[in-house]
């Protein structure tokens, strides 16, 4: 069974020999045509009937910074298919949570570093690539339908391809069409792709930001600014062990200012404990030293100020272990984040 599953994606792969190079195939559930496409960017021209082999030597003249095209099908039941003859948006998780929102999308990604993705209700289950290994909240849960197809990391690169078009199949119950693929298709260009999240999905899924005030964050880094800041007091803290009353009554300042924001005697507090916090510094060196300034830095009274200043400061302690580095990294890139 698997050798003609195997046998029919590498006669169709040599009859489209154009998808071998750095295309992107995704089956796409529960879509049309138009509501997939709109996923891939946030400025489309098109539909326009272009076929796949023309889409791509239009690709290959335009350069690597020209707009994108993806070619889109339909399929009778409810699946739809795209296709980028010399691109990778399909695979990226901005596009792939927006393509698997109503139900499943699974990605097959060519090229010289071949991977393929399983989503699931906007969700990663399932990320492969062929040369370092796979993530997703249920990394394995495709290990049965793989049997038989050689597309697990480290299997030979000259297989991968037809292999993960088999696996695709499988787990969608749809069969890529030799014929159809061969005729016209529904041409899109994606004038603007998608902006890349803030936080790498890897950083999202780790579980520090199930935590409900990283999860918050992570929803809104704009408006949660002076969150960012007291949580990366309390971080400075509990990395470095720092203690004492002026580091209590700083962190009770915070939160005070997190939970009122326009109360002005809290901000006149915060003043005099700036003051008093830099009286510590002389005293303290390394991590602990930078704790103290971290504290002084969420205590501005700019919200933005304090959360860009106390995570680039908190951001070069290193004593909170593994972690430790995780939360500063959300922190620090929310912080940053327009």
């Amino acid at each position: 069974m698997a050798d003609d599953l195997l046998e029919y994606y590498r006669h169709l792969l040599d009859k489209h020999w154009v998808l071998r190079e750095s295309a992107c195939v995704c089956w796409i559930g529960d879509a049309t045509k138009p509501s997939a496409a709109r996923h891939f960017g946030i400025d489309l021209v098109g539909p326009s009937p272009q076929t796949l082999l023309e889409a791509a030597e239009e690709a290959d003249g335009a350069g690597e910074h020209a707009p994108s095209i993806v070619v889109l099908d339909e399929f009778l039941d409810g699946w739809a298919l795209s296709v980028e003859p010399r691109g990778a948006q399909g695979i990226r998780p901005e596009v792939m949570r927006g393509l698997s929102a109503r139900g499943t999308a699974f990605a097959v990604r060519f090229g010289p570093r071949p991977e393929f993705a399983l989503y699931r209700q906007g969700v990663r289950v399932t990320h492969v690539q062929q040369q370092t290994g796979r993530w997703g909240a249920a990394p394995h849960e495709l290990d049965e339908q793989m049997k038989g197809l050689p597309c697990v990391e480290g299997s030979p690169e000259d297989t991968w391809p037809e292999a993960a078009l088999a696996l695709g199949e499988r787990v969608t119950g749809v069969r890529l069409d030799i014929d159809r693929l061969g005729g016209e298709l529904d041409r899109y260009t994606i004038l603007r792709r998608l902006p890349v999240d803030p936080v790498p999905l890897a950083l999202r899924e780790h579980p520090v930001a199930r935590e409900p005030e990283f999860a918050a964050i992570l929803a809104d880094p704009a408006g949660q600014r002076r969150t960012i800041a007291v949580l990366a007091a309390r971080q400075a803290v509990t990395d470095t062990g720092l203690g004492g009353p002026e580091v209590t009554a700083a962190l009770r300042s915070l939160t005070t200012m997190a939970s009122r924001p326009k109360a002005g005697n809290g901000r006149l507090d915060a003043a005099a404990l700036r003051a008093g916090l830099r009286t510590l510094i002389p005293g303290l060196d390394g991590d602990r030293a930078l704790a103290v300034k971290v504290l002084i830095a969420a205590l501005d009274p700019d919200d933005g100020v304090a959360s860009g200043e106390a995570t680039r400061l908190g951001w070069r302690i290193h004593s909170g272990g593994q972690d430790g580095e995780v939360r500063w990294t959300i922190l620090r890139t929310c912080a940053r984040t327009q």
